[in-house]
């Protein structure tokens, strides 16, 4: 590795290059890969709705906006826009890339001041093209922390710079996109509580022994990395606490007739936001009266859980 690299950053892209292996492994290894992408995605999102500055818990997002695995897109912040969409990148023409990027059409229904696509300054998108030019020579995972830094202070974007930066970080450092869709670092910088905002800038708390620009890239560059690296590690618990949820559905549908919907009905709720009886007897065409029946074995069984507790038009999500 190059040798500008300090100790403190080598360490920490170690650490971020076997988290992240580790991590893909264990998704491949999977028995319902959809399922565990499906998990992901939504604490993804969650992270990147607490780095664009709001927060957002996904069982309120059930409640708020309906069970649609598509719901999440009524979400007012600037990431929804790009969130699970791959970022067509041409060398060729790499600031047009960025612009179709952010400005693909809203889905029909969608469409609200709040969902408009972001004004960009052209001059500050090119000042960042530059520069993350010269960064992309450097390793991905180091490049993708100056790439996320300097797309947050070139501002080319009139709003959500950070986030969408972070994004734009993510996707360059991560080529797995079944591992991510832009916020794996965002959900190890949640996770860390990092104050990234700070960091960007230099204004952190505290006494600080260097206060050059060379500091500051570098303690942005350690956040980011070790942020990849517990995103990382939230995959991995994740597949653990899966693995046993999966376990004890394998055990509770050996005990039931072969014919039973258990597995089908909480694998539906498991690859959205969240599952009503209505939409699961549409989808597993079953009645009412049977869907409400299923519903409860499994809920008694603890592999769903109610989110509205006793409210209206129910809704129920995985208890993992």
């Amino acid at each position: 590795m190059d040798t500008r690299f300090s100790q403190h950053v080598v360490e920490a892209f170690g650490s971020a290059c076997e988290a992240l292996a580790r991590a893909g492994e264990r998704l491949a290894l999977f028995p319902e890969p959809a399922l565990l992408t499906a998990q992901i995605r939504t604490r993804e999102m969650e992270a990147l709705a607490w780095l664009e500055g709001e927060s957002f818990n996904p069982d309120q997002l059930a409640v708020d906006y309906g069970y649609s695995p598509r719901a999440w897109r009524r979400w007012p912040f600037t990431f929804v826009l790009t969130f699970d969409r791959p970022l067509e990148w041409h060398s060729e023409s790499p600031a047009e890339s960025i612009r179709s990027w952010l400005e693909a059409e809203i889905p029909i229904g969608e469409e609200s001041p709040l969902h408009a696509a972001p004004e960009i300054a052209d001059v500050r998108l090119d000042a960042w093209l530059r520069h993350s030019a010269r960064a992309s020579l450097l390793p991905s995972l180091i490049a993708s922390a100056d790439i996320a830094a300097s797309f947050a202070r070139s501002s080319p974007l009139d709003r959500g710079n950070i986030v969408m930066g972070a994004m734009l970080g993510d996707r360059f450092g991560i080529r797995n996109g079944k591992l991510s869709a832009g916020g794996i670092a965002a959900l190890g910088l949640y996770r860390n509580r990092t104050p990234w905002r700070s960091l960007l800038t230099g204004a952190t708390e505290g006494d600080l022994d260097e206060l050059s620009e060379r500091a500051r890239d570098e303690r942005c560059r350690i956040a980011w990395l070790n942020g990849i690296a517990a995103g990382a590690a939230a995959v991995l618990g994740l597949d653990q606490r899966l693995r046993l949820w999966h376990a004890k559905l394998d055990d509770e549908c050996a005990r039931r007739r072969k014919s039973s919907h258990l597995r089908a009905l909480v694998l539906l709720a498991g690859a959205g936001t969240s599952l009503t009886v209505a939409r699961a007897a549409d989808a597993l065409r079953l009645s009412r009266q049977a869907t409400t029946r299923l519903v409860a074995e499994a809920c008694e069984v603890n592999l769903l859980r109610e989110i509205t507790h006793g409210n209206a038009f129910r809704r129920y999500v995985i208890s993992v």
